[in-house]
């Protein structure tokens, strides 16, 4: 047995610690390269974009007291999104401390109390009513449409010769008081 096997470090940190680096290496992935023709059936398109979502956590820093330490990470989507599903499978992780708790949102009001809005291509209209709502609270949003990531959600997915890409507006960001790590950044298509 070679000495790197021998020392490896068997505690829950370690494993967090490797799930986190694999959940990197998913998001490096799918950013150079990953398609979803049909070879790749095995990896959907909403998993690799839920691993999006994940890493954006992991690289996002909240104000504290818009994240408390400890307190859960705030992921909401409105019912019938279509990444309900993938979004559900981050219950169980962690993000620098804070476990993912997926939820769906009521009103606008209710939607600051989120530190992830995931928005989809079926919430253009409510887009429209909820950056007003929005405006001074600490909330990542992430949309998966072309019209609310133009129209001033801070990270947009999209698909790209089926890759999935993200494009970061700081200027939102900066709005809703986050810091998103240079590393992230470096990873977008487009940065503005």
């Amino acid at each position: 047995m070679s000495q790197r096997a021998a020392t490896f470090p068997q505690t829950p940190r370690a494993s967090r610690t490797l799930s986190r680096r694999w959940l990197r290496g998913l998001l490096l992935a799918a950013c150079c390269g990953c398609t979803f023709g049909p070879a790749s059936a095995q990896v959907t398109e909403y998993a690799v974009k839920a691993a999006f979502v994940f890493n954006f956590a992991v690289f996002t820093e909240w104000p504290a007291e818009a994240l408390p330490g400890g307190a859960p990470l705030q992921l909401c989507a409105y019912p019938g999104n279509a990444m309900q599903g993938a979004l559900a499978a981050l219950g169980d992780k962690q993000v620098n401390g804070h476990r993912v708790q997926l939820r769906q949102p009521g009103s606008g009001a209710a939607a600051r109390a989120c530190n992830i809005l995931f928005l989809d291509g079926q919430d253009r209209e409510r887009w429209n009513s909820l950056r007003p709502e929005l405006a001074g609270a600490s909330v990542l949003t992430v949309a998966d449409d072309r019209v609310i990531g133009a129209g001033g959600a801070v990270l947009a997915l999209a698909m790209d010769h089926a890759r999935v890409v993200f494009d970061a507006d700081l200027a939102a960001a900066r709005q809703a008081r986050l810091t998103i790590s240079s590393k992230l950044l470096r990873l977008a298509r487009s940065v503005q």
